[in-house]
């Protein structure tokens, strides 16, 4: 799910990172980190289905006021339309600034099920 779910983003903001940017990443980038979630594991691995669920707290980073909420808008109607990952926002996205690192923010939580 995390190669999938990563790959996803990317398609939609390039620079996108696991858990935490690296000091150098430039923006517009992306941060994804699992936040929770639920798990259907068998002590016999061949007995279906494994079921993976997760809640996704997915960060855009953009220089500009407007650029966050308009790359949250377009990537959220992407991961909806995944082939095979059912990703469903949990929430409405939140806005923010980072002060230290004088970026704008959008914050959304989604549900990932695979």
């Amino acid at each position: 799910m995390d190669q999938a779910l990563h790959d996803a983003i990317a398609s939609v903001i390039p620079n996108c990172y696991g858990t935490v940017a690296p000091p150098e990443a430039v923006a517009p980038y992306a941060v994804w980190q699992r936040i929770g979630g639920d798990s259907s594991e068998y002590l016999d691995p061949a007995d279906e289905p494994q079921v993976d669920k997760s809640q996704v707290q997915i960060r855009i980073f953009c220089t500009d006021v407007l650029e966050p909420k308009l790359k949250m808008r377009a990537l959220t109607t992407a991961l909806a339309s995944h082939e095979w990952l059912v990703v469903r926002p949990m929430s409405g996205f939140r806005d923010d600034f980072d002060h230290d690192m004088s970026l704008f923010v959008a914050e959304r939580d989604f549900e990932v099920i695979v």
